[in-house]
């Protein structure tokens, strides 16, 4: 009987006519035919009638070039694919496709495509033209994605479609030319904030709820009923407070700290019991799993789950009682928990306070002072409790990356107004110092218990990658401690420190926030680099991330009240490993979601600033030029193109020289704004000193 491994072996050392692998193989023609035609129905083989050959076929992903050519990427392989444009009809950017190599050209691998196995694009956002050509009217779609740069033809219902207006449509790959049903017609290209609509859909972010959904939330009450409270610890006496930003709607983790004769303290954490109204498996339920998240964008929130429970009946709204989940934890002076709790309760928030009301306190301003006189005794015990549980954070190796962010504040078309940086004061430090004690007190206490959890992990980084970052940090002069064994958060935490001053510190906190992992969600746990935790998993945010929901979920199923609890862990544990890596990649959407909208905004923003010079930094070099960062975050490239003379890159140093003339990473410059554009959200600058040889004095600019 033939193998099909030794049938694959042949084949992949280039043996592919039939007549050749049977001589190979010294086996029977109907035998032979037998096996290869069940490779090729199971896909692992591929039979080009042209040829008459067999190849052994891979999956990859295209990626298409502006002349029509692409490549196809392999995971885990280093070198790409070559794929023709005559071989890339109805192939379009980012799919995914079964392939098989045909033989090596002068340099690269050639491909040939096989089928389709995914597309990248399953809808399309953009302007519906009309024309009409010998009488007959032509329907189609433009799409006005960057990274998805096609038409399509409208069939079916228009939903009234006018010429030039933005629509919003399913594709159909069935047909030789795309085609494309529309499901929403978003409006005029100039209504305010359909830019942000726009994008959103192109990620997949829809706003409306399916109407199931919709239904379904129907029957949810708007005030907690008595028969909820029972078997509930009641928490309605205790003075509670939410501590959120001024313009926050939605509450879903509410506090209070007493400070002990001993110097420990007891912290209580309350997080919305979303699950008591979020029933496993309901169509609500699946709705927020397939969006994962909700996704912030400038003057608008897309939620995971509808405002009437967002904002309404899992909101902690102050003077309403609402169910919760509460972490009641007792800390020592040093900052070691010493007992917790995890308990189902009640509670009645007695203020809703924002950061800005709380630093004011912290500040000791006397007015604000006065009207939350009955709170000021207990958020100088949170900021006490803070610095404790921050110093033993620290003194672990908890790593601070100290990177600006940035909002916008937008006129009533939408445009933007302002760029301005995000504070991050006591108040907001002390509530996410409290919400990661809770998370990583749940996640040891599920560990422990061994129980399943989606933990939230952030693994170490390579260490390659890190010690090329501390070798750049080196060359600036400035001195960090370099190991031949793996670098600890500690020393990455040290350097930060010694950078703290150095006008360096913006590029190597941004270099070494880069050279990590990216934190993701999973089944096991894997600790925490950046935190120094060995335990973690997102608990404190229910209404807009799935995976604290199913934590609740898990908690009040396998501990709280367990029924089959056997059987319950072994049904948690068969799907909550897909259940992380469907969420990891949603948050990975809504974060390039935002920095889509954010790219927009900064594009729009300059687009008043053509031809001004503006001071900045050279935050990154590379081969095809320099990215200069403003004051206000925006970044632009000075394209290697736009420099006058012949400049060398040299990429240990990261700098760029022409004899008389070097910019090196780190070098305040002065430029000039060329171009911007918010559609292809891309920024392009000119040194200033080449600007005025060529075009004359820039204006200043004013941010």
């Amino acid at each position: 009987m033939i193998e099909k491994e030794d049938i694959l072996e042949v084949i992949e050392n280039g043996i592919s006519f039939f007549p050749s692998i049977r001589n190979k193989l010294k086996a029977s023609k109907i035998e032979l035919n037998k096996a290869l035609e069940s490779l090729v129905q199971e896909g692992i083989l591929y039979y080009d009638h042209a040829s008459n050959k067999y190849f052994k076929t891979k999956v990859g992903r295209v990626q298409l070039k502006d002349a029509g050519y692409g490549f196809i990427i392999v995971d885990g392989e280093i070198e790409d694919y070559y794929i023709t444009k005559e071989n890339l009809k109805n192939i379009y950017d980012g799919d995914k496709v079964s392939f098989y190599p045909i033989g090596r050209g002068e340099r690269l691998m050639n491909a040939k495509i096989h089928h389709v196995v995914e597309r990248a694009h399953l809808f399309i956002i953009g302007k519906y033209k009309e024309t009409l050509r010998q009488g007959k009217k032509r329907s189609y779609i433009v799409s006005s994605s960057p990274q998805f740069s096609v038409k399509a033809n409208v069939k079916g219902d228009t939903l009234g479609a006018q010429n030039g207006m933005i629509v919003y449509a399913v594709l159909d790959y069935t047909k030789p030319q795309l085609e494309a049903q529309i499901r929403e017609v978003l409006g005029h290209k100039d209504d305010p904030g359909i830019e942000i609509s726009q994008i959103a859909l192109e990620y997949g972010f829809l706003t409306a709820f399916p109407e199931e959904v919709t239904q379904e939330i129907v029957a949810i009450p708007d005030a907690v009923e008595e028969s909820q409270k029972k078997d509930r610890r009641d928490f309605t006496n205790r003075c509670i407070i939410t501590i959120d930003g001024d313009d926050s709607k939605d509450f879903d983790d509410a506090v209070d700290v007493v400070k002990n004769v001993d110097g420990s303290f007891n912290l209580g954490v309350y997080i919305a019991d979303v699950s008591a109204y979020v029933q496993e498996g309901t169509p609500l339920d699946k709705e927020a799993l397939k969006r994962g998240t909700s996704v912030y964008l400038a003057d608008r929130v897309i939620p995971m789950i509808p405002h009437k429970l967002s904002n309404g009946i899992c909101s902690l709204n102050e003077g309403v009682d609402r169910l919760v989940l509460a972490c009641l934890m007792k800390i020592s002076k040093e900052g070691n928990l010493l007992e917790y709790e995890i308990a189902e309760g009640v509670i009645k928030s007695a203020h809703r306070m924002t950061y800005r009301k709380v630093n004011q306190i912290l500040q000791q301003e006397e007015v604000v002072c006065s009207t939350y006189k009955d709170l000021v005794p207990m958020i100088e015990s949170m900021k006490e409790l803070s610095q404790v549980i921050r110093q033993r954070r620290h003194k672990k190796g908890g790593i601070e990356f100290d990177v600006a962010e940035y909002q916008f504040s937008l006129n009533e078309d939408g445009s933007p107004k302002s760029i301005e940086v995000r504070t991050r004061d006591q108040a907001e430090m002390m509530i996410e110092d409290f919400m990661l004690q809770a998370n990583e007190t749940i996640a040891y206490h599920m560990n422990i218990m061994h129980l399943p959890c989606v933990y939230r992990v952030h693994e170490k980084p390579d260490q390659e990658k890190l010690k090329e970052v501390f070798g750049l940090i080196s060359s600036m002069g400035i001195e960090v401690k370099m190991t031949r064994n793996d670098i600890h958060p500690k020393q990455i935490q040290d350097a930060l420190e010694k950078i703290e001053t150095s006008t360096y510190q913006p590029i190597i906190s941004n270099m070494l926030l880069r050279s990590m992992m990216k934190a993701k969600y999973s089944d096991e746990c894997l600790g925490h680099y950046g935190l120094a935790m060995n335990y973690y998993c997102h608990f404190t945010s229910p209404i807009r991330r799935y995976p604290d929901l199913m934590t609740h979920r898990m908690i009040k199923k396998l501990l709280l009240h367990p029924k089959k609890l056997e059987e319950d862990i072994l049904k948690y544990s068969s799907f909550i490993g897909d259940i992380a890596i469907q969420n990891s990649i949603s948050e990975r959407k809504a974060v390039e979601c935002e920095r889509s909208v954010n790219d927009m905004l900064y594009a729009w923003y300059m687009e008043q600033n053509i031809d001004k010079k503006f001071k900045g930094v050279i935050t990154s070099v590379t081969s095809f030029g320099m990215f200069i960062s403003l004051e206000n975050g925006v970044e632009g490239l000075v394209n290697l193109n736009n420099m006058t003379g012949y400049y060398t890159y040299d990429q240990d140093k990261m700098s760029y020289s022409n004899g008389l003339k070097t910019y090196h990473l780190g070098d305040s410059v002065e430029i000039v704004v060329l171009s911007s554009d918010r559609t292809t959200r891309h920024i392009d600058f000119m040194f200033a000193d080449d600007y005025e040889n060529k075009r004359g004095v820039a204006d200043e600019g004013c941010l």
